[in-house]
């Protein structure tokens, strides 16, 4: 369990001060949750090959991946199953069957309401998420520059051996 805990401070400490632009962790964590949130099969796959094939923050992406998994499985038969079934009732039929019927868009199962509820609920919070993430980061970068600019307590610290240590157990590198 520690070893997790300090896992997820170093990936939150690598993320909040890499040089990633912000619209890349915002897409990253926009496109973590598009994979979380699908059931694990070919629609997975294809979305971890646009995390691929988009310059975005990798880690972030898996993070999010991660974290969208969960919810997912936790709210499968309470919230995605329901608005999967109430998106199929109201998309065109003829689309869903057509869909269904052609032999490689078939293979992503969009006639399921596990990955139909996925789709249109990522698509809801698709837009927020990425605004919201990608304004954090930014306002996260400016401050935190601005704030390590001007400290002399930080020039003073970065120079002990305990703040090495430190970095090193975070960072992975001295």
């Amino acid at each position: 369990m520690t070893l997790l805990i300090l896992k997820a401070c170093r990936w939150l400490y690598r993320t909040l001060n890499s040089d990633a632009r912000p619209w890349q962790i915002g897409l990253a964590v926009v496109l973590g949750a598009l994979a979380g949130l699908l059931p694990l099969g070919l629609g997975t796959v294809a979305a971890f090959l646009l995390i691929l094939l988009v310059n975005v923050h990798f880690s972030t992406a898996f993070f999010s991946f991660a974290v969208f998994q969960l919810l997912s499985l936790t709210l499968q038969t309470a919230l995605i199953r329901p608005i999967g079934e109430r998106t199929l009732d109201l998309a065109p039929q003829a689309l869903v069957v057509g869909a269904a019927r052609t032999p490689i868009v078939s293979l992503f199962r969009f006639d399921y309401f596990d990955v139909a509820g996925g789709i249109a609920l990522w698509l809801i919070i698709a837009a927020p998420l990425m605004a919201g993430v990608t304004l954090f980061y930014a306002r996260y970068q400016a401050w935190m520059k601005a704030k390590l600019a001007n400290s002399r307590i930080m020039k003073l610290l970065s120079q002990t051996w305990l703040f090495k240590g430190l970095r090193f157990v975070f960072i992975g590198h001295g």
